[in-house]
């Protein structure tokens, strides 16, 4: 199993980039897929370290989710944590609803 931590920190490094490719306002799952589109190696590498838990796109999620209230105040502001979305397979779901300062 890869380190959790590791490719988390290099997902993370990619953040403020994807940021600037977002609409104003954009929802968790919106950012899921831009990660995952531009940096595909990464993003299958961050899939591959939660493949032990059997919910290996719900736990990278989540875990993008807590990195991602980092940037709280500085970056992005989270607006809502229950948004109706669409995940990043296109089934109806909810997210979090964020929006750049």
């Amino acid at each position: 199993m890869t380190n959790n931590s590791a490719t988390l920190d290099t997902l993370e490094s990619h953040f403020d980039s994807i940021i600037q490719m977002m609409n104003v306002r954009f929802t968790s799952h919106e950012f899921f897929q831009r990660l995952a589109y531009e940096h595909q190696v990464d993003y299958v590498a961050g899939l591959s370290s939660y493949a032990e838990g059997g919910k290996p796109f719900r736990d990278l999620h989540h875990a993008l989710v807590e990195r991602m209230k980092k940037l709280e105040g500085k970056s992005i502001t989270q607006r809502k944590t229950d948004y109706p979305s669409r995940d990043i397979f296109g089934i109806p779901s909810h997210s979090g609803l964020w929006r750049k300062l």
